[in-house]
């Protein structure tokens, strides 16, 4: 049996494993029309077991339109920000508001729902105004009343002036919570943010249209199903039964809460085309620096604190990646990345001549494009004004004065010309007031 997003984007055969489950127990709430779609791609997926739904998901935002069109998460766990039904415009102070006058409501069923998650995901697309506007405040709130662990996913609209200027201003506060250390009444200290998952759409459409994974979906469908099955597929490798794993813990304490941008890579190797074992470690190593899944322009040699690296092998095939050889692979990552955390790991699966090289990385620093967001959203103003200054306007001159005036101003003469009750003669129409029987529409 194939596992697959949404019914349309295939996972790895070893998520349907007998030894396979979900590692990293987690829940996801979208916020607005983005947030929702990738949250909604995440309910989709199902316990082979069981065939129930692997993580608890919400849905939140202003727009029912859009809450509709949602078709894995369930009506109860769809929450519209009353009062707001027909959207904000892209406006984040409103969407903040709106979010603000249901918070109440919406904490309580947040709070009921993941009651039993280990760390919420809190994913929204930055550029409009739900979402854009409401990511701080749930962010705050889940982390210093709920008492869980939060993580950011946001996506970057593509370059446009209104979203490019929304996405930098609640980028610009929410990346400082990376850094903001909080103590709650026992004492126990705690980050506003736990880390962030950036998503590129600049870099993830033109993937798409350069080389599609899957034919017949939009880029919006694509990048949904891509962050969604990147991170359920690192949650089963975490559950691998393997001499050499990556286990859950591993991932919480020193990528996933450690209080960085998180960045992923995933790679296919066909192994029959690698006869030297030194070619194949080296095409290994070299997946975190070019097949970056989500976003790109990372500084790792100065920005990367700590990194996993998994090789899901084929089984007949194992021997030829055992603990000797992951010992050099870990020596060969200190040579190029001196200063970081390094956690390697194997597993096993299916294929028969297929490895898969999954890297995940906790990073100090931001991708170019979130670096460059403020400049983007400054350049595309400029742009707008020296297009407006070069425009030719609306001035058409004053009123001209007309030459060929007959008369002055006239007032009804007469009744209805069409009245079946027209007078009896001229005489008579004279000598009596006219009756007009048109309503004036503009009489108060």
């Amino acid at each position: 049996m194939i596992a697959k997003v949404d019914n349309v984007w295939s996972l790895e055969g070893f998520v349907t494993q007998n030894n396979a489950q979900a590692g990293i127990n987690a829940g996801f709430i979208g916020l607005g029309q983005g947030g929702g779609k990738i949250v909604d791609a995440l309910a989709s997926i199902k316990n082979p077991k069981n065939d129930q739904q692997v993580y608890p998901c919400i849905a939140i935002n202003s727009n029912l339109g859009d809450m509709k069109n949602l078709k894995n998460i369930a009506s109860r766990f769809k929450y519209p920000l009353v009062g707001y039904e027909k959207g904000v415009g892209k406006d984040p102070q409103t969407g903040r508001q709106a979010f603000l006058e249901n918070g109440e409501r919406i904490f309580d069923a947040i709070a009921e729902v993941m009651n039993q998650v280990d760390v919420i995901f809190v994913v929204a697309s930055m550029g409009g105004g739900t979402g854009t506007g409401s990511i701080n405040e749930l962010t705050d709130a889940i982390s210093r009343y709920l008492g869980k662990p939060v993580i950011a996913i946001t996506t970057l609209p593509r370059p446009n002036e209104v979203e490019s200027l929304n996405a930098y201003n609640a980028m610009a506060e929410l990346v400082p919570k990376l850094g903001e250390i909080e103590t709650d009444d026992n004492g126990r200290s705690y980050r506003l943010l736990e880390s962030l998952i950036i998503l590129d759409n600049e870099k993830i459409v033109n993937d798409h249209i350069q080389d599609p994974e899957v034919q017949g979906i939009t880029w919006d469908y694509y990048s949904n199903y891509k962050v969604a099955s990147i991170l359920h597929e690192w949650s089963v490798l975490t559950s691998l039964e393997s001499d050499y794993t990556v286990d859950a813990a591993d991932l919480y304490n020193h990528i996933l809460l450690a209080g960085g941008v998180i960045t992923f890579a995933k790679k296919k190797i066909d192994l029959d085309q690698f006869k030297n074992k030194d070619d194949l470690i080296a095409e290994i190593i070299s997946t975190y620096r070019g097949k970056n899944v989500l976003a790109n322009g990372f500084d790792y040699e100065n920005d990367m604190r700590s990194m996993a690296l998994v090789v899901v092998m084929p089984r007949e095939r194992e021997s030829e990646l055992n603990q000797d050889t992951l010992e050099i692979i870990r020596t060969e990552i200190k040579k190029e990345l001196p200063h970081i955390n390094f956690y390697p790991g194997s597993a096993t699966s299916g294929s028969k001549r297929h490895a898969i090289v999954y890297t995940m990385a906790n990073m100090a620093g931001l991708p170019e494009r979130a670096k460059n967001l403020r400049q983007e959203a400054e350049q595309l103003q400029r742009e707008r004004e020296a297009r407006e200054r070069q425009a030719s306007g609306f001035n058409m001159g004053d009123k001209l004065e007309s030459q060929n005036r007959i008369g002055g101003k006239r007032g009804p003469v007469g009744s209805n010309p069409f009245s079946k009750q027209v007078a009896a003669s001229s005489e008579e129409s004279t000598a009596r007031p006219a009756n007009n029987p048109f309503k004036n529409p503009f009489k108060k």
